[in-house]
């Protein structure tokens, strides 16, 4: 009689372990673990059909709750960046940095799972220590601060005015950059950034001012290749070398009171026999931007060479004209572009 009732006793205890093993923890239905209360805590969880599917799936959705929090708090910030009635995003230059709202938040952790026994669906709960992630941030947004107070600097007193331009641009971009910074510091609770010497608002201002003090003068040249002197003009070429600029931001043409900065873009096109029917032109072409003080080498030079062939001459010519104004223009673009992203730290 003993023995069965220890029998008894045992067959017991397994289920009532079971049940215990697999009643649902609270955290499933959205209670807050006390480990990982909310105020020290962001948190959010994930399902998957094995323990690491639910691990990447929490931490997804941990990312995406924190980044539709940061899209909202970006747009207020943009808004704190208006500076009288001035919000600059005409030019290239000025509009290209965008702040990040989806993010993969490098501190988060999933330190609780749990199975269904019913489904065998696997629940994970991920979790970012608000402390740590702040801590991070300040550390990253104190080297911006410094970085943006020298490029600030540089802006404000470099004689060159198109050095002047690009410490000005790059310091904007910091400037988003420790905006995206002081979003997530808010979406976090806190203010884990310290003071910086210049809004991005403000930065853009003098930016976008800075780019139309300058003006360029664009001189376009069709070359005679064997005797060297100038035939005409290429209208079509300047059309497109402006066009550049002012989608930039830069001003074109003679404007009162503006630093001026000479362009010479020359092409030649030269007639190259096959022995076909096909007569080839050939287009060789050069561009650089002067200096403002005048006397000084130039800051940018591009160059552009290719062929185009046709049966008639004519087209041929034209084909070649036309190929190399576009392909000249696209590269003096692209190299004054590279100029003003050199150095680039960030």
């Amino acid at each position: 009689m003993v023995l069965i009732a220890l029998i008894g006793l045992v067959s017991g205890v397994g289920p009532l372990g079971c049940a215990s093993m697999s009643a649902t923890p609270g955290w499933v239905n959205g209670e807050i673990p006390p480990a990982f209360p909310k105020k020290e805590f962001v948190s959010a969880l994930g399902t998957g059909e094995s323990l690491a599917a639910a691990q990447i799936a929490a931490k997804g959705e941990l990312s995406r709750v924190f980044s539709a929090q940061l899209k909202s708090e970006i747009e207020l910030i943009e808004q704190e960046n208006v500076v009288g009635d001035s919000a600059i995003q005409t030019s290239d230059l000025l509009s290209r940095t965008v702040i990040e709202t989806d993010i993969e938040l490098q501190g988060a952790e999933v330190p609780l799972h749990w199975r269904d026994p019913r489904s065998g669906e696997i629940w994970a709960l991920a979790v970012l220590e608000r402390n740590r992630e702040c801590l991070r941030i300040r550390s990253e947004g104190r080297d911006l601060v410094t970085r943006l107070g020298s490029l600030t600097g540089e802006a404000r007193s470099n004689p060159n005015p198109l050095l002047a331009i690009r410490a000005a641009v790059k310091a904007v971009d910091v400037g988003v950059t420790l905006d995206g910074l002081q979003a997530r510091s808010r979406v976090l609770g806190s203010q884990c950034l310290g003071p910086r010497p210049v809004r991005t608002g403000q930065l853009r201002v003098e930016a976008d001012e800075k780019l139309r003090r300058l003006s360029f003068i664009v001189k376009t040249e069709d070359v005679d290749p064997k005797s060297g002197k100038v035939s005409g003009s290429l209208p079509q070429l300047r059309e497109q070398i402006a066009s550049n600029l002012t989608r930039m931001g830069f001003q074109v043409g003679p404007t009162a009171g503006a630093s001026v900065v000479p362009i010479e873009a020359r092409l030649r096109l030269s007639r190259v026999e096959r022995g076909t029917e096909w007569v080839e032109y050939r287009w060789e072409g050069s561009a650089e931007i002067g200096s403002p003080n005048p006397g000084d080498p130039a800051i940018i030079a591009a160059e552009s060479e290719g062929a185009e062939s046709h049966p008639e001459p004519s087209t041929a010519r034209l084909r070649a004209r036309r190929k190399g104004e576009l392909d000249l223009s696209r590269k003096l673009d692209n190299r004054l572009k590279e100029f003003l992203a050199e150095g680039d730290e960030g």
